[in-house]
């Protein structure tokens, strides 16, 4: 849907579009004020209010992107501690299927699934056929079925695409390592009688992260793990192989792929890694013209702008995510104007950099992944924080990324395993609940409601990001702008940026303290409340040019037509 008409569709769903003049109980309106461009009536000594109503953000929920855009609401899946559809406790495509009402209903149109090939492993980034579903989350019917699926709805599905390693039982791996077994002593590998010998590094030496091949005299590398042998990215067949992959999967119906560890291609060669990403792009976008790339590089900002230069749609945005990422930092440090005001900035530094590094670069922000804690760790489960630090990440230009629980404030942290836990459909942990994934630590309890009861609760963490992920959708700019510091609103713990995409324009005023506050918009004449969400229940209102903010309270300025 063309911007324009989104922006008009929030103007219309808005409650009384700046919601202004509420009369008193028991009393009627002044029929002698002016209405407003909704039909409103408008008077100018009340407090105004632009609140979404529930009409609006189920409509904006089940809104879909236009087919040929990725700038998306991307919700992370582990289908292994998802959803159970066969009562086996693992979590499986079917079960996937029957939630896709609740990700339409939260506002999600993108999904990326970790892994979903056969593997020996839980966590199934050790592939053993990039053609096939493991079995244990279902066959390729269900794959087919939940891709048509989500197509009917609007909502577009990446896959990770395990590239720097397969699993040590891919029939590549086990072909290349009995052919080097059967080798006469002191022969050299003949790629023309075995092909694969060249697919991964072998050696006779026993370097770092190399390991030994049983009954044999050679060893080869797997810097992750011994179950993992990496990959020869620079081999032209292997480039090949990578290719049918992604055709095979194009034609599937998937959009495009997660690439994991691409910064671990070639281990400490920054120009390697970023020659692999460049053709994978190219190659990707040669097959799907519109496909949607996200690639894993877990480093500061130096790095990943350095990355962007491969021309690759979207690299995640690790320094504002993860534990000790911006967005953390920024919500734990509530209350700290000089902490606060530093988020607009560098969010205008990142997007200038990014930008001139790839100007077609579309951002991948997230707060917690499959890798790193929980919100609600890094917060002291506090769900104001939670909250807050939900609509920093979903307001972020680009394609965000929600890691599947955060919506209802699951926790964990530790051991990997344990970062993945089984969401929390409901209390009694059945109907759907996994069981946990292997060495696991399962909360006692965990600090927030379950999705089927806080989906009841107006005021519940999960609602809190239906509203900001329906005004996301409501305002294309937001995800589609770019982004400068509002220095003259960075004031008073209040964090403000605009948003400018073509001739549209917002500003978005955060409030992350534990305190009220009322911010001077005096020099903002022409600019009206188009929209606000209450992190605590209490109002955000305009009364003159004063904005009054709860604490963790959000608003959005536009210029008046």
């Amino acid at each position: 849907m063309p911007m324009k008409r989104l922006t008009q569709l929030l103007c219309l769903l808005l409650v009384a579009a700046f919601l202004v003049g509420c009369a008193p109980q028991g009393q009627t309106e002044d029929p002698t004020t002016a209405p407003d461009s909704s039909g409103a009536s408008v008077d100018s000594t009340q407090p105004q209010e632009a609140v979404l109503t529930e009409q609006a953000i189920a409509e904006l929920s089940a809104l879909g992107e236009s087919p040929d855009d990725n700038y998306r609401v991307f919700y992370e899946i582990f289908v292994y501690s998802f959803c159970d559809s066969n009562g086996d406790g693992i979590g499986d495509l079917q079960g996937v299927i029957s939630k896709l009402d609740y990700l339409q209903e939260l506002g999600i149109n993108g999904i990326w699934f970790m892994p979903i090939h056969p593997s020996q492993s839980y966590h199934k980034y050790d592939v053993r056929d990039y053609y096939d579903i493991d079995p244990d989350y279902g066959t390729m019917a269900d794959m087919e079925q939940l891709l048509a699926e989500c197509n009917a709805r609007g909502i577009n599905v990446i896959t990770d695409l395990v590239l720097n390693h397969t699993g040590d039982d891919h029939e590549w791996f086990l072909t290349a390592c009995e052919y080097l077994r059967n080798l006469p002593a002191g022969a050299e590998p003949d790629v023309s009688e075995c092909p694969y010998v060249d697919y991964y590094y072998f050696s006779k030496e026993a370097g770092s992260g190399y390991h030994a091949i049983s009954g044999s005299q050679w060893y080869y590398e797997g810097k992750f793990s011994p179950d993992m042998p990496d990959l020869n990215l620079g081999n032209e067949t292997v480039r090949a192989e990578i290719r049918d992959i992604m055709q095979f999967w194009f034609d599937k119906g998937v959009s495009g792929f997660r690439l994991d560890a691409a910064k671990e291609f070639y281990s400490g060669d920054v120009n390697a890694n970023v020659e692999v990403l460049s053709w994978i792009q190219e190659t990707a976008t040669s097959i799907k013209e519109d496909a949607y790339l996200v690639a894993e590089v877990w480093e500061g900002f130096g790095q990943v702008t350095n990355y962007y230069k491969s021309g690759i749609t979207s690299l995640f945005n690790f320094p504002f995510g993860n534990t000790d990422g911006k967005v953390p930092a920024v919500v734990r440090g509530a209350g700290n104007a000089k902490t606060v005001s530093s988020y607009a900035k560098a969010l205008e530094q990142a997007d200038t950099a990014y930008l001139e590094a790839n100007p077609n670069y579309i951002d991948a922000p997230f707060v917690s992944n499959h890798d790193v804690g929980r919100i609600a760790g890094f917060v002291a489960r506090d769900e104001l924080k939670m909250k807050m630090a939900g609509a920093m990440n979903v307001l972020m230009s680009g394609s965000c990324f929600i890691y599947y629980g955060e919506e209802i404030g699951m926790t964990g942290s530790g051991n990997d395993p344990s970062k993945r836990a089984p969401m929390y459909w409901n209390a009694e942990r059945n109907n759907g609940v996994t069981d946990p994934p292997p060495e696991c630590e399962l909360p006692e309890s965990y600090p927030l409601a379950s999705a089927e009861e806080q989906r009841v609760d107006d005021s519940s963490l999960y609602n809190y990001y239906r509203q900001v992920i329906a005004l996301r959708k409501a305002m294309p700019v937001i995800s589609h702008g770019r982004t400068t510091a509002e220095e003259a609103l960075n004031v008073n713990c209040i964090s403000a940026q605009r948003k400018t995409w073509g001739e549209e324009e917002c500003i978005i005023l955060l409030n992350i303290q534990t305190e009220g506050t009322t911010v001077d918009l005096s020099a903002y004449e022409g600019w009206t409340l188009a929209a606000s969400i209450s992190a605590d229940g209490n109002p955000i209102t305009l009364e003159g040019t004063s904005l009054n903010m709860p604490a963790y309270g959000l608003a959005v300025l536009v210029p008046a037509e």
